[in-house]
């Protein structure tokens, strides 16, 4: 059994250091002992291909609305590093619960299947027939020097992934290979390629990796 969206915001909440939770079932709030993300999965818009999750950040009103606070925006950050568009509440006071809260909506790219969902930045990207974990960000861009016709220009590009927790390490590809960008309407196909840089950051979100390089050649597949 794959994970749903909401298991894997979960477990990458957790991997940052996140207390996080599925969200109790009738709206029953445990006895808490510090701050907590209560995840459930939101609005499945199947005709634009966005999926919301709802995020309750709860903590214990002896620990004040600052907790709370902070908690909310660290979580945000962290989806945000993988495309979510979120919405953020104001902190308000349950006081039957005792508790402060923060309602969040993050709004991915993407439809959350049965068994399965990957968030990302709203296309996927597979080098040879790998498909990249974690990506972030693809960029590439054709500029001639030297008077030379663009159309002979070489292509250059730039693949940006935040390795999480459970991300596995591969080795970098055997050159020359192809990165394929696939998107909803049809695939972008890089021939060629060959690698100029890896540069590799640890950040508190985990390791930010920016792989750098050179195609040869672009093709379509269908329309994109």
């Amino acid at each position: 059994m794959g994970e749903t969206i909401v298991t894997l915001i979960i477990a990458l909440l957790r991997g940052y250091g996140i207390r996080a939770d599925e969200a109790y079932p009738g709206g029953r709030i445990p006895v808490l002992t510090g701050p907590v993300a209560a995840i459930r999965l939101g609005k499945v818009d199947r005709s634009v291909r966005s999926t919301a999750v709802q995020i309750t950040i709860m903590s214990p009103a002896d620990q004040g609305g600052t907790v709370c606070e902070t908690t909310a925006l660290q979580t945000i950050q962290v989806m945000e590093d993988l495309r979510a568009t979120c919405q953020k509440e104001v902190c308000q006071f349950d006081h039957a619960a005792d508790v402060f809260f923060i309602e969040i909506t993050a709004v991915f790219s993407g439809v959350a299947l049965a068994d399965t969902w990957s968030p990302g930045p709203g296309f996927s990207v597979y080098i040879g027939l790998q498909p990249i974990e974690w990506v972030t960000g693809f960029s590439a861009r054709r500029q001639s020097e030297d008077g030379a016709a663009i159309a002979s220009a070489p292509w250059t590009f730039t693949l940006e992934e935040l390795l999480g927790p459970d991300s596995t390490d591969l080795p970098d590809p055997t050159e020359p290979f192809a990165i394929t960008v696939a998107r909803t309407k049809g695939d972008e196909i890089f021939t060629g390629c060959t690698l100029t840089s890896v540069e590799r950051e640890d950040t508190l979100r985990g390791i930010r990796q920016v792989r750098k390089g050179v195609a040869t050649g672009r093709s379509f597949s269908g329309v994109v």
